[in-house]
């Protein structure tokens, strides 16, 4: 029945002083700390009792059981999930989302007539390029900014 009762913190650390005072060198503490074991293996009942057994019969060197490490497995994957839905929401907050480079070309094409005359090539051929390739990173900046400046949302 290994596991199949619970023994609180307050009694395991209760059982373990009793079980150190044992080993005093004073008669009257080994005394004292045996009829305190007695005691409180009694009040504990007898479903804890043969817990403590089982557990000490066949004790695991510290090894989690099977149910332990699966419980402690969920439990980082479902802070580890936790925390990746925090990252993302700072992210999505911290750097708006921009429309595809195509769109943002195509958005700036349709209103071409209200930049400079110096834009204007430079839109043409993105409007052609985004939609088959991905632009540098300074082509994606300089088209951004142009979106940006002509009203484009994010």
């Amino acid at each position: 029945m290994p596991d199949a009762v619970t023994i609180d913190r307050s009694l395991a650390k209760k059982i373990a002083g009793t079980v150190r005072l044992i080993t005093s060198n004073k008669p009257g503490d080994v005394t004292a700390a045996t009829e305190a074991f007695v005691r409180l293996l009694q009040g504990a009942g007898n479903d804890v009792i043969h817990a403590i057994a089982e557990r000490i019969e066949n004790e695991s060197n510290g090894k989690l059981s099977d149910a332990e490490l699966k419980e402690v497995f969920d439990a980082g994957v479902d802070h580890g999930k936790k925390l990746s839905a925090q990252a993302q929401a700072q992210t999505q907050q911290a750097h708006p989302q921009l429309p595809s480079a195509y769109t943002m070309a195509m958005y700036c094409l349709e209103r071409i007539d209200r930049l400079d005359d110096k834009h204007h090539d430079f839109i043409s051929k993105m409007s052609r390029t985004a939609r088959r390739y991905a632009l540098s990173p300074k082509q994606q900046t300089y088209l951004e900014d142009l979106y940006l400046q002509l009203g484009g949302s994010i």
